[in-house]
């Protein structure tokens, strides 16, 4: 019997891409008019990316502290005060954007017809925020790969789930986008599984999910055909 139904929640209730792109556009705005003179551009910030992950590779798993992180580090090179504090506040500009997204069509009337029956719950490698989205009154638990301390694939975020919810892994169901990341290792550790295809990330996994949809208003079908 299954009792949860665990997301993965980049491009898999949302196109992700649209929504970074957008974000990292307004925090360049708020540079513009904050830290004058600062250049604020990701795809120059490597050399600070490398510094930082140099002197800590466990930030790796930290998308949030590694992203706050360069900026101060940037701007400490550049010479700004209270680099520490300016870009703690960038980052409160990036995230308010980075949690305002477009869900797929029907995702979340899937969503609420499948919290009816289900406990619901988000594990993810990205700083998604089921507050901020406006999914907590139907996810009971998230868990990201900031807070267990280990990206997917790694297990650790599902053995978070389980262990949160004391249910048994085939009593799981884990709902992702990408067969290496989400597919795979939520297989390895005894879930079912249900792969929203995805034309950028086709794969190939190196196991199979148990059920494949091409929209999310497919899902509760799919749960059910899995719990019998």
């Amino acid at each position: 019997m299954i009792r949860v139904i665990a997301f993965d929640l980049d491009d898999t209730l949302w196109h992700v891409n649209p929504v970074i792109y957008r974000a990292e556009r307004l925090l360049n705005e708020w540079f513009r008019e904050q830290v004058p003179g600062f250049e604020y551009d990701m795809r120059s910030m490597g050399e600070y990316r490398d510094e930082v992950m140099k002197e800590d590779p466990d930030l790796a798993g930290r998308v949030t502290e590694l992203r706050r992180r360069i900026i101060e580090r940037a701007m400490a090179r550049n010479g700004i005060a209270d680099a520490t504090e300016l870009s703690t506040k960038a980052m409160e500009v990036f995230l308010r954007a980075r949690n305002e997204i477009e869900f797929f069509e029907g995702a979340l009337e899937a969503i609420t017809e499948i919290a009816q029956d289900y406990q619901l719950g988000a594990l993810t490698n990205g700083n998604a925020d089921i507050h901020r989205l406006g999914l907590s009154k139907h996810f009971s638990f998230a868990f990201s790969a900031e807070d267990v301390g280990a990206p997917k694939p790694a297990p650790d975020l599902f053995h978070a789930a389980l262990e949160h919810t004391g249910c048994s892994p085939e009593e799981m169901v884990y709902v992702g986008d990408d067969p290496i990341k989400d597919i795979d290792p939520a297989n390895a550790v005894g879930l079912k599984t249900v792969w929203l295809s995805n034309e950028l990330r086709p794969g190939p996994g190196a196991t199979e999910p148990d059920h494949i949809i091409d929209n999310i208003s497919e899902l509760l079908q799919a749960i059910r055909s899995l719990d019998h």
